[in-house]
């Protein structure tokens, strides 16, 4: 057998374990290699997949639909995303979690999730005139019915998704979502050439399901055996429904203010509302999802060595956070010229509600990866426990600022601004465990990402206070952009932030080595870019060791 053969089939029998063989990953000889990897590609994923799922929205909300037809789309997304928690039951967090899984645990969570996933379509098919009467729309019987099948095509690759990111194999999901978004977009942006209106929304999501699906089932080797294990569903059965749970508290309460925008405020808020979130939650992804899916298995790898796990932890926050509080700053700074030139005046109602959407993600990245640690340790009840303590505290906080501003001029404002409160309250509740298990709480976390967001708030300042100024909107975003990379960068560099340098040290490693090894090596699973990392992986975690300990005190460390 030939070189080549031998290596494809011993790629093949990598992604495809053997049945009755438990799959353990090795999960900390090359933690470092394929951590960076994976970071690069998520971050591709996220952001340069979302440049062009930005350019498709851009097209659909500038020149064919309305606030209210992404109003009622976004009524029918609610319902359907929830209905998906129950399909998937958290049992892909299990696989990823446990050190060990083999094919009945693969097969089971398969043929478990596909049923319920039928069962909770036809629940969701008999409830949609109820959901329609309730928001006095009829359109949204048949719209939810078809948009419903998503829960289908999804929980036919959730165990492939699983896989793959159990094996810090972010580049084939980077693949599956440049396909599907160019599959969904052309579909989209077709269909509302034909005007089908808020129909062009639903085909699309509906594309991109299918696409993710096929994708999927095409490029990961492992297919679902005739299997069924009870045993299986014990043994993961704890971690899953204390995650499964958090999970619905958690959308619930996420819910709670779109679905309380439609009903009690004017028919074009919600779209307002979700219009506003499109650009912040595509570059907030780019960061926060990086971070989360990428410290999940990273963290898992070491659930018996809480001092690595805690500068791992440390690294992703203040890198992270470092990052996002650019991003947002600047957004809700730039928030009224961008939307007014992006979007065009029809827009205009979005733009408060995108700052006060920036202010709610400043912190999310810290979020994540406290999050993140608590599940990859496997405390289950403990992330259960703070689902319910926020959630139950953003409710009662939503419902009070609800009925004490009802009838007030700005009413909405108000509310939105105590949900700005809710969250930063919840990023102390979610980082206080973390004291215990790793040493690391909310304290020592603040006092690390306070000089970023110092920065940031003055660039923020500055950048805002362009506007002032009354030029055209594109001039003065020319003006507003340049500028806020120039302030937050040279101060970075000014004060010599220990996490802008990691970062530009980071891209030039990755550039380098991207010049150096041949096409056959991007995915950086491969043995020669772990080896290249091998010889440096030492002196950076004594390096990240030694600043962790002499640099708490100035806040200049950081993440991933």
């Amino acid at each position: 057998m030939s070189d080549r053969n031998l290596k494809t089939e011993q790629r093949e029998n990598e992604q495809a374990p053997r049945d009755n063989e438990p799959e353990q990953l090795s999960r900390t000889g090359n933690v470092r290699s394929r951590v960076l990897a994976g970071t690069a590609w998520l971050f591709l994923e996220k952001a340069g997949v979302g440049i062009f799922e930005f350019a498709v929205a851009w097209v659909l909300a500038r020149f064919f639909l309305d606030p209210s037809e992404y109003a009622v789309v976004g009524i029918a997304a609610i319902f359907i995303a929830f209905a998906n928690l129950f399909a998937q039951g958290s049992f892909n967090y299990a696989l990823v979690q446990r050190p060990k899984i083999d094919e009945n645990d693969r097969s089971t969570v398969f043929w478990l999730v596909f049923a319920v996933s039928l069962v909770l379509y036809g629940i969701l098919f008999l409830c949609a005139p109820l959901i329609a009467a309730f928001y006095k729309n009829s359109v949204l019987t048949l719209l939810t019915r078809i948009q419903g099948l998503t829960l289908i095509f999804d929980a036919l690759c959730v165990v492939q998704t699983a896989i793959l990111t159990r094996e810090i194999k972010f580049r084939t999901i980077f693949l599956k979502t440049a396909v599907t978004a160019f599959c969904s977009g052309a579909v989209g942006i077709t269909c509302a050439v034909l005007g089908l209106g808020a129909w062009a929304l639903v085909f699309q999501t509906l594309t991109a399901s299918v696409a993710g699906c096929v994708f999927l089932w095409c490029a990961v080797k492992w297919k679902p055996k005739a299997r069924f294990s009870g045993a299986s569903i014990k043994s993961m059965f704890g971690f899953s429904s204390a995650m499964f749970t958090s999970n619905v508290i958690n959308n619930v309460y996420s819910s709670a203010l779109p679905l309380a925008m439609e009903k009690v405020y004017a028919e074009a808020t919600l779209g307002y509302y979700n219009k506003s979130k499109t650009i912040p939650t595509k570059l907030g992804d780019a960061i926060n999802q990086t971070v989360g899916s990428i410290a999940f298995p990273s963290l898992s790898a070491f659930q018996d060595d809480p001092k690595r796990a805690k500068e791992m932890l440390r690294r992703f926050i203040t890198t992270a956070c470092f990052v996002m509080f650019a991003v947002m700053a600047g957004l809700a700074a730039v928030a009224k010229p961008m939307i007014l030139f992006v979007y065009s005046d029809k827009w205009a109602g979005s733009i408060i509600f995108m700052q006060f959407v920036c202010a709610m993600f400043l912190f999310l990245p810290m979020d994540s990866a406290n999050l993140q640690a608590i599940k990859a340790f496997g405390k289950g009840g403990t992330y259960l426990i703070i689902e319910i303590i926020k959630s139950v505290l953003g409710i009662a906080v939503l419902a009070a600022s609800m009925l004490l501003t009802r009838g007030m001029a700005n009413a909405l404002y108000i509310v939105l601004g105590c949900q700005v409160v809710v969250n930063l309250v919840s990023t102390w509740i979610n980082a206080f465990p973390n004291r215990k298990l790793l040493g690391y709480g909310f304290g020592e976390q603040l006092k690390d990402v306070l000089p970023s967001l110092l920065l940031a708030l003055f660039m923020g300042g500055a950048v805002w206070s362009v506007t002032l100024l009354k030029l055209p909107n594109l001039v003065t975003l020319l003006i507003q952009v340049p500028l806020g990379i120039l302030i937050y960068a040279g101060g970075a560099k000014l004060f010599k932030f220990e996490c802008f340098e990691y970062l530009i040290r980071i891209v030039k490693e990755k550039l380098g080595k991207s010049r150096k090894n041949a096409p056959d090596n991007i995915s950086g699973e491969t043995t020669e870019i772990a080896e290249n990392i091998s010889g440096e992986s030492t002196e950076i975690t004594e390096n990240i060791t030694g600043k962790s300990t002499g640099n708490a005190g100035d806040g200049t460390e950081d993440v991933q």
